[in-house]
């Protein structure tokens, strides 16, 4: 199911649940999202480069759920959301889940694509049980922590280092309920086709 929001384009935006059959969409969006902020994102720009269909299609029948906001076949962004830990060693409370790959492409920012994306994982998240939602955030990446903030997203003081890059990941977080909250008292909220 499809809630059309209005967009300063005239045309609906929707939000799209990738399936396996999306690869090439899916494929298309990470790579560019690499491409363009790879500081921003835990993904290898050169593995996924190398990765097959098959390794595309595996990806988004794995765990991870993946969501594109769409004006007609255009892809705009995309959002997922991660109902277990990052790695198998790595676990979480059973109410859990955490926000990856948020990206917006840069011609389509400032029209109003995140927060419909936020929306429509929230209610992903609390169809799942998993209502607690946390997201990280590099600490040099303000306009990032900006957005969240404005979404309702609070620190939590975690905070995770990046030797890689001198940095640190910073956790955010919010219940899936107050950002539902939020959108009907803005009287949006996209639902995801199924």
């Amino acid at each position: 199911m499809t809630t059309p929001s209005a967009t300063s384009c005239g045309a609906p935006l929707r939000i799209h649940r990738v399936r396996a059959e999306d690869w090439i969409s899916h494929r298309a969006l990470r790579l560019d999202m690499l491409e363009a902020d790879p500081d921003a994102f835990w993904a290898d720009p050169e593995e996924t480069r190398r990765r097959t269909e098959q390794h595309w299609r595996q990806e988004i029948e794995g765990p991870r759920i993946h969501l594109q906001a769409r004006r007609g076949e255009a892809v705009l962004g995309g959002i997922a959301l991660l109902p277990e830990g990052y790695t198998p060693e790595h676990e979480i409370p059973e109410d859990r889940a955490h926000i990856v790959s948020l990206w917006v492409r840069p011609e389509a920012r400032g029209q109003g694509i995140s927060r419909p994306l936020f929306t429509a994982l929230a209610r992903l998240a609390i169809e799942l049980g998993r209502p607690d939602l946390r997201l990280d955030v590099d600490d040099t990446n303000l306009a990032a922590q900006q957005l969240y903030r404005r979404l309702g997203f609070r620190a939590t003081g975690a905070r995770d280092p990046r030797e890689s890059r001198g940095t640190w990941w910073v956790e955010y977080a919010m219940r899936a309920e107050q950002l539902l909250g939020q959108e009907q008292l803005l009287g949006q909220g996209a639902l995801p086709e199924r």
